[in-house]
């Protein structure tokens, strides 16, 4: 049961499970690289598909003529300009970097499908650097344990 907390927790948040699998769970090395990769892998898959859907059912709703022709300026609020900040200052490599560590593996996956694409590139992208989180934070939770 333990084993399906983090795999479900790890695909929302992906940095804050770490330390709940290594010192509450008392998971070893190995099980936390392995649940926390396969709950990271699912939320990146799950959410790039969801992101993908919201953004066709979106624009859908509100076709590109109806946003042209509206008179009231597009408000910036202080999370929008964060991430149009990230998408501009680091772009598709940062938001891969930033996505475990900052971001979220939900919000993470939408930058990418809504300004990248949903390309098996950009899947396997995602992927590999939550991979690379993974093994650093395990590293690293492991080493202050002992």
């Amino acid at each position: 049961m333990k084993e399906l907390a983090i795999i479900f927790f790890c695909t929302w948040k992906f940095a804050a499970t770490f330390p709940f699998a290594i010192y509450v769970l008392k998971m070893s090395f190995i099980e936390t690289l392995v649940y926390t990769n396969i709950g990271g892998i699912i939320g990146t898959l799950t959410f790039v598909f969801f992101s993908d859907f919201l953004i066709k059912i979106w624009r859908r709703i509100l076709p590109e003529g109806l946003v042209l022709n509206r008179k009231t300026k597009k408000k910036f609020t202080g999370r929008n300009r964060k991430l149009i900040k990230i998408k501009t200052r680091y772009g598709f490599y940062g938001i891969v970097i930033l996505t475990p560590v900052l971001l979220s593996i939900p919000v993470g996956s939408f930058l990418t499908v809504k300004y990248y694409g949903k390309g098996r590139r950009n899947i396997l992208w995602l992927i590999t650097g939550q991979i690379l989180w993974s093994f650093v934070y395990t590293f690293f939770y492991t080493k202050i344990k002992i």
